[in-house]
């Protein structure tokens, strides 16, 4: 597989509106998706013609074989990248997993992105792994078939690799000499009997006559050797070793002594003065007594003034305090030593490597402060990662109690609404409505869920917001909103945790009080702030915009390129997250929206871009947006209900909410038992008229698979799926898996009623057309 190839792909997934989704994404993205198989057997069976590069897999498989063991068989064939597409993630499995050295795992539910970016560097991974191994082997068979003698050895000396003509010309067998020292395997001398040092290729310069030296063998003879050396890179140009070359001299005669040169402290200088990066090499006692042009750049100091000082005068002594003993440990038992440090005077992180060098060390430093800011920031992203897997390991079970809390609220609400009122069923009913905002708004921040739109008005919103707002004091609050303006598909739930976010910002900026504005309007598509700072650089303003503006003291200019990142806060003091503006992005992100910040001293506002467009129509595409008290004329006295819910209290709340309306209801809970009280009705000629389905059962048939075999049975059939994993793709796009609307948890008992409503009066409207 090159570069440039389509990577072709094997989906192993027993769930095939789940597999057939992922085909359908992984094809727009231009890779070739080569098969669809429901088991590991089937896969293996079509592994040798399907030749996949990359397997995506589950865990939980129809037949014998479960993921981990079909993964197993398939490396065992050849190599293969495999990435796990599985909602398992306990340790268990994950540990089993590890064993077959995945290129990837990816958590069930999922969106578009996070499987794209799965994909890539699996297929990235395993293509530079390809060209490492192909490399390797065509340096391998050049060198077996050299005439000329090939060490290679790594920085601290020890042997990796030696050819047959070397083997044969040391007396060293090729495979045993791999770790033993360099000095023991290549002893070289000098015609006078001196110790010769290693020349390197650079050293050969034109019109320079070669030397002779002597090797000694194994069995202790001396044969003469014509040698070069050069260093080893990797691929980033960092250097790994050594390189020796060496042929047969045609007689001791050929010598060519070296004169009155003297031995080098450090016998590879000549061939670590053209290494790009600094390099010390280091006596007993910390004196310097070789610095390359690197060394010296460095530390900004002449070669003379550099030679004989001690390494700890050119550092300051806080490091030598937080370094010395490890450089002294290594020195003392010669053995190797990596340490990271930074140098504060330039305001660079270099990382230092330490090998045994004679009585001393060599030092070799690289810049590393490049490295370091990339490892912060994927640091951010595994933090934000594993408050995902957080999040989603609870909100399922807590938005299932949040749904008890506020069903069984409102439900007291109504029945005492004629006799009495109780402030205090609103006080927890306001309660439990922000636990919810409080775990939608973790799970938006950590996997950037896809939103549930409908059509809006952003007035209405506004409105709605500031009516259950607990105002700040001292803070003074306007509301500007532009009149006319048209409804726009968005996430109300989502929009509402945006605005919610800017205000609270707004309201902590000005802690002894203030004003706050908060504007919705069509903004002139030549408006824009000048110099403001954009999260999403390709974004040309259009559609709505609600702007929040406050009168604090601002954000500092260089404050401002950060207020995006993840955990960024000028008020730590005050225990601030730093999430905040984190989780505004993403909502406006997914929302095809952009946020835009512009801030001076004494005034800060923040720019909500929403586009006009028609991604409504997922969740109104039955005519959802119309509101239905009853159920319209000629539909059945008593409308049928089929419901699957695994939680017995949320079960029961759905039971008595919809029998206490006037609903036949028939539950279930797991969706082979749904799929079995479904046909047996139908059998029956008791058709149901609707089924509403929980995402997932743990342990269990969920909505995705229930729905595809209730399809199977009747095509006609009408279903509300609802979830607590609010961000689940099928959430944001129910038609696409078969579901005529969505009802996330928690919900209000009169929300689920107003939604079974429109859904009969839609399927009886469609019967009489």
């Amino acid at each position: 597989m090159s570069s440039t190839d389509r990577i072709r792909i094997l989906i192993v997934e027993n769930e095939g509106l789940v597999g057939c989704d992922m085909a359908a994404s992984l094809g727009k993205l231009g890779h070739l998706v080569v098969g669809l198989c429901a088991s590991g057997e089937e896969a293996l069976e079509r592994f040798d013609e399907l030749r996949p590069d990359l397997v995506l897999l589950d865990v939980h498989l129809a037949g014998q074989l479960d993921g981990i063991d079909t993964a197993r068989e398939l490396q065992r064939r050849r190599r293969v990248a495999i990435v796990y597409v599985t909602a398992c993630a306990d340790l268990d499995t994950v540990a089993r997993a590890r064993q077959t050295t995945p290129q990837g795992y990816l958590l069930k539910p999922f969106n578009h992105d996070e499987l794209r970016l799965a994909v890539e560097v699996a297929a990235q991974r395993h293509f530079e792994e390809n060209e490492r191994q192909r490399r390797e082997h065509s340096y391998f068979e050049a060198f077996q078939s050299l005439a000329d003698g090939v060490i290679a050895a790594d920085l601290a000396g020890g042997i990796v690799f030696m050819n047959p003509a070397a083997s044969r010309a040391t007396g060293w067998g090729s495979h045993e000499v791999v770790g033993r020292s360099l000095n023991e395997i290549f002893s070289i001398y000098q015609a006078s009997g001196e110790p010769a040092e290693i020349l390197p290729v650079e050293a050969a310069g034109a019109g320079q006559p070669e030397r002779t030296v002597f090797l000694t063998t194994r069995t202790g003879d001396r044969v003469p050797i014509q040698d070069r050396s050069a260093p080893l890179r990797d691929a980033q140009g960092e250097l790994t070793g050594l390189i020796i070359l060496f042929r047969s001299a045609v007689s001791s005669s050929a010598a060519s002594p070296v004169g009155d040169t003297a031995r080098s402290t450090a016998p590879l200088v000549d061939v670590v003065e053209s290494i790009s990066d600094p390099l010390f090499a280091l006596d007993s006692r910390w004196r310097i007594t070789y610095a390359n042009a690197s060394a010296v750049k460095l530390f900004d100091r002449a070669l003379q003034d550099m030679l004989g000082l001690s390494l700890w005068d050119l550092m300051p002594t806080a490091m030598r305090e937080a370094h010395y003993e490890a450089l002294s440990k290594a020195m003392l038992h010669r053995e190797s030593v990596n340490r990271e440090l930074y140098l504060d005077e330039k305001q660079i992180w270099l990382e230092m490597r330490g090998y045994p060098f004679g009585e001393g060390l060599l030092l070799l430093v690289q810049d590393v402060t490049a490295r370091r800011e990339e490892a912060e920031r994927r640091n951010r992203i595994d933090r934000l990662e594993s408050l995902g897997l957080l999040a989603r390991g609870f909100a399922h079970d807590f938005n299932n109690l949040l749904t008890v809390l506020l069903g069984n609220i409102s439900l007291a609400e109504m029945r005492l609404r004629n006799a009495i009122t109780l402030p205090e069923l609103h006080t927890a009913k306001q309660a439990t409505l922000q636990a919810q905002n409080l775990v939608q708004q973790l799970l938006t921040f950590a996997r950037g869920g896809a939103p549930i739109k409908s059509n809006i008005h952003l007035g209405d919103l506004i409105d709605t917001f500031f009516t259950h707002h607990t105002r700040a004091s001292r803070v003074e609050y306007r509301i500007e909103v532009q009149p006319n303006l048209p409804q726009v598909a968005l996430d109300p739930a989502q929009i509402r945790r945006l605005v919610s976010n800017l205000i609270r910002n707004a309201e902590q900026a000005q802690p002894n009080g203030g004003e706050i504005i908060v504007r919705c309007f069509a903004p002139d598509h030549e408006e824009m702030f000048p110099g403001e700072m954009v999260a999403d650089q390709n974004f040309q303003p259009a559609g709505l915009a609600i702007e929040v503006e406050d009168k604090g003291e601002g954000i500092l200019p260089e404050h401002l390129p950060h207020i995006f990142e993840p955990y960024f806060s000028t008020r730590k003091a005050d225990n601030a997250t730093g999430l905040g503006l984190t989780v505004c992005e993403s909502i406006a992100k997914a929302h095809g929206g952009s946020l835009t910040v512009r801030s001076e001293s004494g005034r800060t506002t923040v720019r909500f871009y929403l586009p006009l467009d028609s991604d409504a129509e997922e969740g109104d595409a039955f005519g959802l947006s119309k509101v239905f008290d009853s159920a319209p004329e000629g539909a059945a006295a008593l409308p049928r209900i089929l419901v699957l819910e695994d939680d017995p209290l949320v079960r029961s709340l759905i039971v008595r909410n919809l029998t206490s309306n006037g609903f036949d209801v028939s539950e279930s809970a797991e969706g082979s038992e749904t799929v079995r009280l479904y046909q047996e009705s139908m059998n029956q000629g008791r058709i149901f008229d609707l089924v509403i389905l929980d995402l997932s059962i743990p342990n269990g048939m969920g909505g995705v698979r229930a729905i595809e075999k209730l399809r199977a049975i009747d095509p006609e059939v009408f279903a509300i799926v609802s979830s607590g994993y609010s961000d689940d793709p099928v959430m944001a796009k129910p038609a696409a898996y078969g579901f005529a609307a969505v009802l996330p948890k928690p919900y209000e008992p009169a929300d689920m009623l107003r939604l079974v409503r429109n859904i009969l009066a839609t399927r009886g409207i469609r019967k009489t057309s």
